[in-house]
């Protein structure tokens, strides 16, 4: 992908956001010079690169319309293999060996929690879009059952964050389908299992917390699974940093720096393990300071507004309908990077999004294509001599 992206700069440089990506890689090489620790800010560097080179690879390959949507088959093809695993894992009673924070839960096929519940988000969301777009009933069946399971499935991995996606991702991609009555059975759906459901009572009994009166700032700091109180101490902690740093960041894994006065609070001995900010975007801002994380953000508003603009204006119904999923998957990673680590530091959902950001970009560039070729053709007329008569 990166060869591509550098014998293909001149064609590149007519992908949307590609001034802002530039900006960020210059910035990320120099948060990578400025670490501590090259092992660590070499592995750092290819998470954070590759899933953008990706991006382009994708953008400049898929040219058609059966091609974007084969690779879209697969993606969903290759993870429907992973959720096999869960649902065999579900049935095997897997939950009884992991239990956290009060809850059986389960893993998967994966050795971490969140990137299992993360990957089922972004599955469970290709299945809403298939659900909504097959025409066929006995596909659009099979569709649904997956659906459910892969629900089920994300369900008992308990994660919040993947929790607090879905919803998002299903109420935006509906209003865009302008499925109005689809909308009130999602909400209505959503708060009976609210209301009638402990487990989820609990999980999100949190996010009112936050914003009640009663509690001081000290108790508030340990809801969300600590959360809040990392933020607040590890901002902080940030802007007493030189100028330089604030600026730059400092460096690539330079964000455990900042989360550590927090860490020691409940630590029972020395440091043995990182403790991350459980938000993205701090993360970045930590690690590579304030410009690269506006590059990023600047990147994630161009995947809005092509997708805005392909959802109003494209004339084949696979981009109109596959713009609106991407606006609505780029809402869910706003809120999903702000809530947790997401997808930014994880590489596996960071390669799915950002590569069905590149096929949303390759449809960009199929419709400026067949809006100046007209153009062209009028141009070439207009400079032939006339015939003589």
């Amino acid at each position: 992908a990166a060869v591509l992206f550098y014998v293909e700069l001149r064609r590149v440089e007519r992908t949307p956001g590609i001034i802002a990506l530039l900006l960020y890689l210059a910035v990320l090489f120099v948060a990578a010079a400025r670490s501590g620790q090259a092992r660590d800010a070499a592995e750092i560097l290819a998470k954070y690169i590759s899933p953008l080179l990706l991006m382009f690879l994708v953008a400049s390959y898929m040219n058609t319309e059966r091609l974007r949507t084969r690779f879209l088959a697969v993606i969903t093809g290759a993870g429907l293999i992973s959720l096999s695993v869960s649902v065999y894992h579900l049935a095997t009673g897997q939950m009884q060996n992991h239990f956290r924070q009060g809850y059986f839960r389960l893993v998967g096929g994966y050795a971490n929690l969140h990137n299992h519940a993360l990957f089922l988000l972004v599955l469970n969301s290709l299945l809403f879009y298939w659900v909504l777009t097959l025409k066929r009933p006995l596909y659009r069946g099979i569709a649904i059952v997956l659906q459910l399971l892969g629900l089920l499935c994300m369900y008992n991995t308990y994660v919040r964050t993947a929790m607090t996606g879905f919803a998002v991702f299903v109420v935006v991609f509906l209003l865009l389908e302008k499925r109005y009555e689809l909308v009130g059975g999602a909400v209505f759906v959503g708060g009976l299992l609210l209301l009638t459901n402990t487990s989820l009572q609990d999980r999100f009994s949190d996010v009112i917390a936050v914003f009640g009166s009663g509690d001081s700032l000290g108790s508030k700091r340990t809801l969300g699974s600590g959360r809040f109180g990392i933020w607040t101490t590890s901002f902080e902690q940030f802007l007493n940093q030189e100028p330089a740093d604030v600026l730059l960041g400092l460096g690539l894994g330079g964000q455990y720096e900042m989360t550590d006065l927090y860490a020691n609070m409940y630590r029972s001995k020395e440091k043995s393990e990182n403790l991350d900010s459980h938000n993205d975007y701090l993360s970045l801002l930590y690690q590579l300071g304030p410009i690269a994380l506006a590059c990023y953000i600047s990147l994630q508003i161009t995947v809005l507004r092509v997708g805005w603009r392909l959802h109003r204006t494209a004339r084949d119904l696979f981009t109109r309908r596959f713009a609106r999923y991407m606006v609505a998957m780029t809402c869910v990673t706003f809120v999903t990077n702000f809530l947790s680590n997401s997808f930014i530091q994880r590489v596996t959902v960071a390669w799915l999004f950002w590569g069905c950001v590149g096929i949303l970009f390759a449809c960009w560039r199929s419709m400026q294509q067949a809006q100046e070729a007209p153009a062209e053709g009028v141009l070439v007329h207009l400079r032939e001599p006339p015939k003589a008569a």
